[in-house]
Order: structure tokens, then C-alpha cells, then sequence
């Protein structure tokens, strides 16, 4: 079963500056997004953990020939969409 999507307000907010719906940009975004909430377990394989101010430790996935990256939480009922940026993020360092 799909996990529902959630749309945090930080998500938002990035997402309306940096991608349009129609747009090869928003297509993508929006391929990615639906392969996330069927995913049978998250993360993915070429899924990574990552930290970045203000959002947190989250999960990050490219977007398929775009540089962009939509970061996100998950349980098992929902995948939260936390941000989508235009940089890539650094992995969380564990020290």
C-alpha cells in the first residue's frame, strides 16, 4: 500500500522557488515524489541521510536527470516532503 504525502510548510516554501508544475523540473519532481510513497521500504538504496539547517536530519534523494534533490521523512503510513533544493546536501557526519 502508498504511503500518504505530507507537505511540510518548509517544503513549500522551497519548492515554490525552485520548481514549476508542468516543467521538466516539475515532472521530475513529481515522478520522484510518487515513487517514494510506493516504495515498498524506505529509504532507498541510492538514498542518503543528511543534515542541513534549518531543516534537520532528513532523507535525500536525486531527482533522475535533474540537479535536484527532495528531501524527506517517512513512517509507515506517510512520506513527509521536507524541502527540495538545487544543491546537494552533505551527508550527516556521525562522529
Amino acid at each position: 500500500m502508498a504511503r500518504r504525502v505530507r507537505l511540510s510548510t518548509w517544503y513549500v516554501r522551497t519548492a515554490s522557488k525552485t520548481i514549476r508544475s508542468g516543467t521538466p523540473r516539475g515532472v521530475g519532481v513529481g515522478r520522484t515524489i510518487a515513487t517514494l510513497a510506493k516504495a515498498d521500504e524506505l529509504p532507498g538504496p541510492t538514498d542518503y541521510e543528511a543534515s542541513r539547517k534549518p531543516l534537520g536530519r532528513a532523507w535525500v534523494r536525486r531527482v533522475g536527470g535533474r540537479n535536484l534533490w527532495v528531501w524527506y521523512r517517512f513512517n509507515d503510513d506517510e512520506v513527509i516532503l521536507a524541502a527540495v533544493t538545487t544543491e546537494p546536501p552533505n551527508p550527516v557526519d556521525d562522529e
